[in-house]
């Protein structure tokens, strides 16, 4: 290896010549003062930068070696690819961005963590690979160009994220979560899935006596958040937050760790309020408990500015508007110690039943299962009878059964009404992509792929949770948390996105999962035993979508006129500035709930287009 171990904070990123022999090598960023740690041997380097979880496991497995003096989680790993080689790639555990360097073969492995709480980017560019797991450092290296990626931008604004390969600049590429990328010595790639937990596409479906086996993993889950140190807790009146915090106080207690901070939101709407919930949560665990108006936390009496100001300094749009709030909740944690912040991400994707499993039981004639699946959903959500009875039916039933092979038959058959429906309809909507080859582009990057070919499973309910692992905004999501963490210098972690936990309660059959008959069965009866008081058990889940669209048409609209509409999304050939005006004066003029997201899609991407155009 060229880099000496003291030469390495020099560097910003990891660099590759074109014949694969590294001149520097070093992940970039630094969280809560930790950094990357370095390991060699005569044949083999690894760069490691995050957190070995199951280090002990591995080191028990290599045995007392010589070659296991291993002080470090870096170490650690270049023994065992010694003596195992990439295959052990898929027994890691952790939160982390690695590289491997095999200089005996000449090949370079370069993977994320299973899940992808912790980003790896890389560009191909003159003088080689360069490797960050940040955008920002890659696009600050002269021989990485700063052009935006118009073809993203655009999908962006009508919510098509097709490449997970791809961020918004044409020369940086993300390495997709439980990933590896591949490259030998003449510079080709390989990118190959490591963790899956039904990478077949079949699933090998637990027994009900298996499940006895989640609280183990839950607290395990938590348990690992812990050992980035003091926590806070994102705590919401909800299921998901509420069983990661009493789980969090008593591991917290058993470790010898100071209490956890809960960290709570008042919405100014009284009927989102959760307030009496939250602080009967927080006292019945005993937990420091600091609550703080919506606008109080955002720091300002507007949630969209705000919001807009903080996406033009990310490395990508800001995907979650709420965030403003939320960092300044952060903040009251970080400014008393914690160094990572818990949240209940995660419990929607894993401890809940996905509605498209009423499409496998209309397709096997199951009417009790469908009529179990109603009863669990209504029981769990606050919507009426009548529009979940026919979502349910149509939407989750019916739709994707029939609309699929109908499309098929007629395309075989009658291809001309395929094209005729795309042309009467279009591809993109007519303010969208005004330059004739973006527009071509679109149309083509409308079909999108996954990373890595797999088998897509039969069954629809499958289809529906691989979502969760396989869409790029997903990972989009998890840099997002990554960055802002770096500014709180914290981590944002989620539990339920534990590799081992999501492996069991992926092979859960559905109505294991919601044990009672109500969604989220698996915590809730927990919860229920532990704050009799709170109703956990009859909890429904509350959402904040008409508040959303209230404030978005509100605050909207005054920075509509401030920034101009779109200027820069227009000259970069993205939008047709008069026609994007007129459809988004059409939506404020009607305000429907369901449109206001376009409004804050257009501010967020020209405020952050505007700050990164070169």
């Amino acid at each position: 290896m060229s880099a000496p171990a003291d030469a390495l904070p020099q560097y910003d990123c990891l660099a590759v010549t074109n014949h694969g022999s590294p001149q520097q090598l070093h992940l970039s960023n630094r969280i809560a003062g930790a950094g990357a740690t370095w390991a060699q041997h005569a044949d083999c380097g690894v760069v490691f930068d995050g957190a070995l979880y199951n280090r002990e496991d591995l080191q028990r497995e290599l045995g007392e070696s010589a070659e296991l003096r291993a002080t470090s989680d870096a170490e650690t790993i270049l023994a065992c690819y010694r003596r195992w080689g990439e295959q052990f790639f898929g027994r890691l555990r952790g939160s982390f961005a690695l590289i491997v360097w095999d200089s005996a073969r000449e090949l370079l492995f370069c993977l994320r963590d299973p899940v992808g709480t912790c980003p790896l980017f890389y560009a191909k560019a003159p003088g080689g690979f360069f490797f960050a797991t940040s955008i920002d450092t890659l696009v600050k290296h002269p021989n990485v160009s700063r052009s935006l990626n118009r073809g993203a931008l655009a999908d962006f604004l009508i919510d098509r994220f097709p490449y997970t390969e791809e961020t918004f600049f044409e020369a940086v590429k993300r390495v997709p979560r439980g990933h590896v990328l591949r490259i030998d010595k003449n510079g080709a790639e390989q990118l190959y899935c490591y963790w899956d937990p039904a990478p077949d596409g079949t699933v090998n479906w637990i027994k009900p006596e298996e499940l006895e086996r989640f609280d183990d993993l839950f607290i395990q889950a938590v348990t690992r958040c812990l050992r980035f140190g003091p926590a806070a807790i994102f705590l919401s009146g909800g299921l998901d937050s509420g069983s990661v915090a009493a789980v969090a106080a008593q591991q917290s207690k058993e470790l010898g760790m100071p209490q956890p901070i809960a960290l709570s939101l008042l919405f100014p709407e009284p009927a989102l309020s959760e307030e009496v919930v939250q602080r009967s949560v927080a006292k019945q665990l005993g937990l420091p408990f600091i609550i703080k108006g919506f606008y109080e936390a955002a720091g300002a009496n507007q949630l969209i500015l705000t919001a807009l100001n903080l996406s033009a300094s990310l490395p990508s749009p800001l995907l979650n508007t709420w965030w403003p709030p939320y960092f300044g909740l952060a903040q009251e944690g970080t400014n008393r110690g914690c160094r990572v912040i818990l949240t209940g991400d995660g419990g929607d994707e894993w401890l809940t039943i996905s509605p498209f499993l009423a499409a496998d039981f209309m397709r096997d004639f199951n009417l009790r299962g469908i009529y179990q699946l109603w009863k669990s959903v209504y029981r769990s959500y606050h919507e009426p009878t009548f529009p979940l009875f026919r979502n349910l039916i149509w939407r989750w039933g019916v739709q994707p059964l029939v609309v699929p092979p109908v499309y098929r038959m007629v395309k075989r058959l009658a291809p001309w009404a395929i094209t005729l429906r795309h042309r009467v309809q279009g591809t993109v909507p007519e303010w969208l992509a005004p330059d004739p080859a973006l527009r071509e582009e679109l149309s083509e990057r409308r079909y999108g792929r996954t990373p890595t070919k797999r088998e897509k499973p039969d069954s629809f309910y499958l289809r529906s949770a691989r979502t969760a692992l396989d869409v790029p905004l997903i990972s989009m999501v998890a840099e997002e948390s990554f960055n802002i963490g770096e500014r709180l210098g914290a981590r944002e972690l989620q539990p339920f996105w534990d590799a081992d936990l999501i492996d069991l309660l992926y092979r859960t059959p559905p109505f294991l999962l919601n044990s009672g008959g109500r969604n989220k069965g698996l915590v809730r009866s927990t919860l229920a035993r532990r704050f009799p008081q709170v109703g956990f058990q009859e909890q429904r889940k509350m959402g904040a979508t008409t508040f959303y669209a209230d404030t978005t048409y509100r605050e909207g609209s005054e920075a509509l006129q401030r920034l101009g509409t779109a200027p820069t999304l227009a000259e970069l050939g993205v939008v047709d500035e008069p026609r994007l005006r007129a459809f988004l004066d059409r939506i404020i003029a009607r305000r429907p709930q369901g449109q206001a997201f376009h409004i804050w899609k257009v501010l967020n991407l020209e405020t952050w287009a505007r700050a990164h155009v070169s």
